[in-house]
This record gives C-alpha cells, sequence and structure tokens, in this order.
C-alpha cells in the first residue's frame, strides 16, 4: 500500500430496511454495486415474510436485468422499475 494514497472507505454489504405508513417494505442498497447489492437484497428479502411487497432502493444502473433475473431464479414476482431523482425503486413481491 502506497503510503501517501488516500484511502477510501469501504462499501460493505447490508441494506437498510424499514416499513412505511402503507405496510410496504423498503430496502435500501444505495451506493452499492454488483455484486454486493444483489447479495444485500437477497439476504433482506429472505428475512420477509411470504407475500410481502417491497420497493428495493438502488444506484447501480444495470441492476434492472441483475433483479429481474434473481426474481425468476427465486420465484418472486417482479412488479416493474421506476427510475427516479436518480435512484432505481424496484417493486417485488416475495
Amino acid at each position: 500500500m502506497w503510503p501517501f494514497r488516500k484511502k477510501e472507505p469501504y462499501k460493505t454489504i447490508g441494506a437498510v430496511i424499514t416499513t412505511g405508513p402503507d405496510g410496504r417494505v423498503s430496502v435500501d442498497v444505495r451506493g452499492q454495486t454488483c455484486p454486493g447489492y444483489l447479495l444485500s437484497i437477497n439476504k433482506a428479502i429472505d428475512s420477509l415474510e411470504q407475500g410481502t411487497s417491497a420497493l428495493l432502493l438502488m444506484t447501480y444502473a444495470p441492476c434492472g436485468d441483475d433483479v429481474h433475473a434473481w426474481c425468476k431464479e427465486k420465484g418472486y414476482t417482479f412488479d416493474g422499475l421506476f427510475h427516479e431523482d436518480g435512484i432505481w425503486k424496484i417493486a417485488v413481491t416475495k
């Protein structure tokens, strides 16, 4: 390691999970890239009850195809993909 190189903060695998007043769960993995964000989403969704609707929040542009394939593999429903204010939002149902 070079002694004068600025250290960049490490991105950790994990998601912030919140539940809104409407009961919809949000899984926030903004700032993470592949494969970390997909590992974080997988762990978060595995912890939810079957039939739960979740909104995935991410900033990784190729996320749509990745999450769609992941949903097929896991047997989850891919409910839609939206892009608002620089954030990708993907609705899924476990």
